[in-house]
């Protein structure tokens, strides 16, 4: 969905865009070959600037500049980013846990990171093997391209960039916040019961467990029990892993009602013959 968007350049709305698919032009590489096509959907002028934010974002995916699409692509938009921006290993599927609600008062326990396949938890304190010291998170946090959260622009962000305000630390990663384009294809309730809606399950003593008994888990933690932090340190990675297969879904059925109804399969290189790039 990446390469087919349009929507970030300045001026283009939703109709122009599923106009420009409408004309076949369904791909940024179609745009440089045949901005004819998007000339008669959008106009002219219209059609020139959005060759020419298509070529500037172009560079930026070339070049793995993430910054520039969190800078330029539109916050209700970056659902569309899951697929195509990196590589999955450089995709932060992360989730936190605390000892409550209020950022600057109440503290982070684990910070919960995934790439969908592998998973990492950076624990307060005193981190058992294998799991990381907190202090760890923003250096590792830095190699990766997107963020993915659920509720994190309200919850896990802030809570994570006041924890590290000392270091100076913020996102600079476009952020997938995966409750909002969730709820715009029809989920309710919290993360765990949209996983219920569409059929992901959790192992185990967490399969009904939530954000509050972790509360309760790390504060036996404190008092030596080792069940404890391993279940609240399980809990936290589960939290991110279903992430991928949560984004997966969303993104899929995004895909179906905002592009494939509009979009049309044309050979334009056979209708139109072969056309000059403007690049």
């Amino acid at each position: 969905m990446l390469t087919a968007s349009f929507i970030f350049a300045k001026g283009i709305t939703e109709e122009m865009e599923r106009a420009i698919w409408g004309r076949g032009v369904t791909s940024w590489a179609t745009l440089r070959k045949h901005s004819g096509e998007a000339a008669e959907a959008i106009g002219e002028t219209r059609a020139a600037k959005l060759v020419a934010a298509v070529g500037e974002a172009q560079e930026a995916l070339d070049k793995g500049d993430h910054a520039w699409f969190k800078n330029h692509w539109p916050d209700q938009e970056y659902w569309r980013l899951w697929r195509g921006l990196c590589p999955q290993e450089q995709i932060a599927l992360v989730d936190i846990e605390t000892t409550g609600r209020t950022p600057g008062y109440d503290q982070i326990t684990v910070i919960g990171l995934s790439d969908g396949a592998k998973e990492l938890a950076f624990v307060a304190d005193r981190p058992l093997p294998p799991d990381e010291l907190l202090s760890k998170f923003p250096e590792v946090m830095k190699q990766n391209h997107l963020l993915i959260t659920f509720n994190g622009v309200s919850f896990d962000v802030p809570f994570i960039e006041k924890h590290f305000r000392d270091i100076g630390f913020h996102f600079d990663q476009p952020h997938i916040d995966l409750m909002w384009p969730a709820r715009s294809i029809g989920l309710t309730g919290g993360l765990k019961d949209m996983e219920k809606q569409i059929g992901i399950s959790r192992d185990g003593d967490i399969a009904e467990m939530r954000g509050t008994e972790a509360i309760t888990l790390w504060g036996q933690w404190k008092q030596g029990d080792r069940a404890a932090y391993d279940r609240l340190v399980t809990y936290c990675k589960a939290d991110c892993t279903n992430l991928k297969d949560f984004a997966d879904h969303v993104y899929q059925t995004k895909w179906d009602q905002i592009y494939t109804p509009y979009a049309k399969d044309v050979d334009l290189d056979a209708a139109c013959g072969e056309q000059l790039s403007l690049f």
